[in-house]
């Protein structure tokens, strides 16, 4: 990913701590995922998105990807009531994200503010609805926390290394 540097005048979505669902690793990778959406709405700004959209695309949906497998492991770990549901929000919005590669990439259409007004509202929506939720269940349950982070970041390193996909990837 290209230097583009973003200055606090410039996020399109400023992470807050409305966002946190208390388990910090979740946290980071949601703010990393705010990360490329702001890093989107830089390049449209500067009017170099053309340029930047297929590998923030890539980024994005890798990254996606990631978080979701990590996220849903810690679900199923839990033995989360609403697992299955959840899961469906997340591969509902994998395939819109399909979609719209496709119409960058096929019907060569621009898809650069449709993807920062969907991305977004999904984001603030998903967050603060269904990922708080499984959080605050996971909490009810008794669930250890802490031992799942250990793991988690134990994993998450691993999915890093394994895909060797993050060597770009910065917090802009």
């Amino acid at each position: 990913m290209s230097e583009l540097a973003i200055s606090n005048e410039e996020v399109f979505f400023k992470w807050s701590p409305d966002y946190s669902v208390d388990i910090k690793t979740i946290d980071n990778q949601h703010q990393e995922l705010v990360s490329i959406l702001n890093h989107l709405f830089i390049a449209v700004s500067k009017r170099q998105a053309d340029r930047e959209i297929a590998i923030i695309l890539d980024d994005l949906i890798g990254y996606t990807k990631t978080h979701f497998s990590l996220e849903e492991r810690l679900m199923q770990q839990a033995g989360y009531e609403d697992f299955e549901a959840h899961k469906l929000e997340h591969k509902k919005l994998l395939e819109r994200l399909d979609q719209l590669t496709r119409k960058y990439l096929v019907e060569e259409k621009p898809i650069h503010f449709e993807l920062l007004n969907f991305l977004k509202l999904w984001l603030k929506e998903h967050i603060k609805g269904s990922d708080k939720k499984y959080s605050s269940s996971l909490r009810k349950t008794g669930f250890s926390m802490v031992a799942w982070e250990q793991e988690a970041t134990a994993a998450f390193k691993e999915m890093v290394e394994k895909t060797g996909r993050w060597w770009r990837m910065k917090l802009w």
